[in-house]
């Protein structure tokens, strides 16, 4: 097995940052290296179109002198250019104004978790290749035999990264990662049906389920029937879950939510936490463990991510909360979450879909999602590639788009039912997190307007 020699190894990011923190005479110094190597492979019109990689190891440099810090990244990898940019770190540090919310480094080393994020095939850069256009000439050849037109894209990113301090820590961790996102259309460009994909190792993709369900949709979606805006009771596919999910995740932050400005802040510096905000079926955590959507073990300052509970029974659990505010309040730091993991039921969406017989608006994804307000988590966007009435769980026809404005927080208060989650990926949101989703039935989403998007 040709693996890939072209990212630094474990030992020569051990070796580097050590040289790194020796060039420096601050008062300490932190080094973070990332070393990826990323491929991908495009096609459109039926053909591929362009295919592609990329290598590159960044350094980035923190020196800090008190309350003085200066930070500088770097891809020179030289003796001459890693001294150079310690200096200019040290140099900007001089120059800089006090931080009081700067915090020293780490000076002992966490107990961190172990994790299965690296698969050994995903980073043979040969078979990864192969992988890559086998799934395109399978979503080709589905193309052609329904008469559309398939456009995808698929991504493959292998990396290892480190960090080290002055104090003596030191971990690094390696990780890969495939993603594949595929359109189907008709040749007159009225109807559309898109899927989504992820994992960490090639081979547990399951590409035929992701073409197939973007060639059903573009089906289905063929002569949309208009709908008054409105409240309608809404399915939201697991992809599409996973946008509103990741939104509500990232607003989890212990500092905004005790000064006052998060939709979870309360009187008097209280906060939500403990509070019954959510369908007691609402169950979010992170578990770097997890077989399936396995993730980080540690943060950029080296801090250990470790199995946390977000929300339990419709509780809010924890907020991320950063070293200064852990010491501010003299609270526990708890690091932002690396992958999302949502308790679920036990059906695959496709057969809950059928068993549970749900009515109302199925949304495949969303083309962008834009926040609207803070204080309430309310978003807007749009509906994209497949929005359909189902009626006795099953698809009736294709509905035409609409804007919407509703917040992460009412969706999950008004779940009413869920199907087994399933690894998946957000079309909007940031895909390099895991996620593992299930299909959502809610009991009101706002549609505001009609989108004539295809």
């Amino acid at each position: 097995m040709a693996i890939n020699k072209d990212i630094l190894t474990s030992s020569e990011l051990e070796a580097l940052s050590k040289k790194v923190i020796g060039f420096s005479k601050s008062e300490w110094c932190e080094v973070n290296i990332d070393s990826a190597h990323s491929a991908n492979l495009r096609y459109a019109a039926n053909m591929v179109t362009t295919s592609g990689s990329a290598v590159n190891t960044t350094v980035n440099i923190t020196c800090a002198n008190g309350k003085k810090s200066g930070t500088v990244t770097t891809n020179d990898l030289s003796n001459e250019g890693l001294s150079m940019a310690v200096k200019r770190a040290e140099e900007i540090a001089s120059l800089a104004p006090d931080n009081e919310e700067l915090m020293p480094p780490l000076a002992e080393k966490p107990k961190y978790l172990r994790s299965a994020q690296f698969d050994e095939s995903s980073a043979d850069t040969a078979y990864a290749a192969g992988e890559r256009a086998k799934v395109a000439e399978k979503a080709i050849k589905e193309a052609k035999a329904r008469q559309f037109v398939t456009a995808g894209f698929l991504e493959t990113i292998v990396s290892r990264f480190a960090m080290r301090n002055s104090k003596g820590v030191y971990v690094d961790d390696q990780k890969t990662r495939t993603t594949f996102s595929t359109t189907m259309r008709n040749e007159d460009g009225s109807s559309s049906g898109w899927n989504k994909s992820a994992s960490q190792a090639i081979a547990r993709l399951n590409p035929d389920r992701t073409i197939n369900r973007a060639a059903e949709k573009c089906e289905a979606w063929s002569s949309p029937k208009e709908m008054d805006p409105g409240v309608y009771k809404t399915i939201l596919e697991p992809s599409a879950a996973a946008d509103l999910v990741q939104q509500f995740i990232w607003s989890l932050n212990a500092r905004e939510a005790e000064e006052g400005r998060s939709a979870f802040s309360r009187p008097g510096g209280g906060t939500a936490l403990g509070e019954q905000l959510f369908s007691d079926k609402i169950s979010i955590s992170s578990n770097p463990n997890h077989p399936l959507v396995p993730s980080g073990i540690f943060d950029r300052s080296g801090l250990a991510t470790e199995q946390v509970d977000w929300v339990k029974n419709g509780k809010i659990t924890n907020f991320e909360r950063s070293r200064f505010w852990a010491q501010k309040t003299g609270k526990k730091p708890v690091p932002g979450p690396s992958n999302i993991i949502m308790d679920s039921g036990s059906q695959l969406p496709e057969d809950f879909l059928a068993t549970a017989k749900p009515e109302g608006l199925l949304i495949t994804s969303f083309w962008y999602i834009r926040d609207v307000d803070n204080q309430t988590l309310l978003k807007t966007g749009l509906t994209r590639d497949g929005l359909f009435w189902v009626e006795n769980g099953e698809i009736k026809h294709g509905v035409v788009n609409f804007r919407w404005n509703e917040s992460p927080i009412t969706v999950l208060k008004n779940v009413t039912d869920m199907s087994k989650a399933i690894v998946t990926a957000p079309r909007d949101g940031w895909d390099g997190i895991p996620m593992l989703i299930p299909m959502l039935v809610v009991s009101g989403f706002n549609y505001s307007s009609i989108s004539d998007a295809v």
